[in-house]
This record gives C-alpha cells, structure tokens and sequence, in this order.
C-alpha cells in the first residue's frame, strides 16, 4: 500500500492538495511525518510555492492511494452529472 498526505484547505471551494512525494509504505509512517516540526515546515512551504501565498488549511491527514483514486472519481462523476 501507498499512503500519501491529504490537505484539505479551509476555503468555501473545499479545495485540497495532495502530496504525491513523498509517499509511505504504512499509516503509521505518513502520520509520523506529520506530526515531525521539519515535515510540516516542508509542507507549508510547498504549499506557499504552489499556491503564491499561505493557504487556510483546515485539516491535513493520510489516506492511501486507492482511497484517493475513489474520491476523485466521486468527485469527477459528480461534476459530470451537474
């Protein structure tokens, strides 16, 4: 399994990143990187560098691969029906 880190922003849009590098091969070893001071410095940066400026995150966690993949095709599904 591949576990990544998921940020969801706290913006009316509910718009998310996700962190394809690095990924993990457990839960456990995702969710020690960010609870790690140096990892999460590491993440606001990229999200700075991504984005232009700081991003409201709203929650950050670790879901595996497949779970994403369900999520965005749920989300691209419900696009399609609108």
């Amino acid at each position: 399994m591949s576990w990544m880190v998921v940020v969801l922003f706290g913006t009316m849009m509910g718009d998310f990143y996700i962190f394809t590098t690095p990924t993990f091969e457990t839960r456990q070893e995702c969710m020690n990187a960010l609870n790690d001071p140096v990892q999460r410095l590491r993440i606001a940066q990229k999200l700075n560098e991504e984005y232009g400026k700081p991003m409201p995150i709203e929650l950050a966690n670790c879901l595996e691969m497949e779970q994403i993949k369900d999520i965005l095709e749920s989300i691209k599904q419900e696009k399609q029906d609108v």
